[in-house]
């Protein structure tokens, strides 16, 4: 799977190195997650790659990246529903109704976890809360740092 490479014809949309941004999704949100990675089956290119996403409640899901946002295509990795739109017409006996759940497409890689994930939610607030403690603690440590610095300099 090489590098796509970003090349844009003038009034096209401007492609991204999807590589580099799953890369960076994966890094940014793998301590929330049971398990993410680049799909190894699914074809990538320079528009789109998949995800395989297995959430602390251990659902499972391949996830679309593309410069649109982040689209589930399946509750099974390495896999794309293909007839999604069938599927929600038995589900629901309607047409064009529902289209717009099977459509469903996040502007950012929380947005979708934050819906398929209430645990996502509890572990992404937890790490916020350490890394506040964490420069809480900073904080003091460099006041009094600064409150002796001043004190030897008063002594002098």
């Amino acid at each position: 799977m090489g590098e796509p490479k970003a090349t844009a014809e003038p009034g096209e949309e401007q492609a991204f190195n999807c590589e580099d941004e799953a890369n960076a999704i994966i890094n940014d949100v793998k301590a929330h997650v049971a398990e993410i990675c680049i799909s190894s089956k699914l074809a990538s290119d320079a528009t789109q790659i998949y995800l395989n996403i297995r959430t602390i409640e251990s659902a499972t899901c391949c996830v679309q990246v593309s410069s649109r946002g982040f689209k589930i295509v399946s509750s099974q990795y390495d896999t794309i529903d293909e007839d999604s739109r069938i599927s929600a017409l038995l589900r629901n006996g309607q047409d064009e109704g529902d289209d717009e759940e099977e459509e469903e497409i996040f502007e950012t890689p929380y947005a979708l976890l934050d819906k398929i994930s209430p645990r996502y939610v509890e572990s992404f607030g937890n790490q916020l809360c350490q890394q506040l403690r964490a420069l809480q603690q900073m904080r003091t440590e460099f006041n009094e740092e600064d409150e002796e610095e001043e004190e030897e300099e008063e002594e002098k």
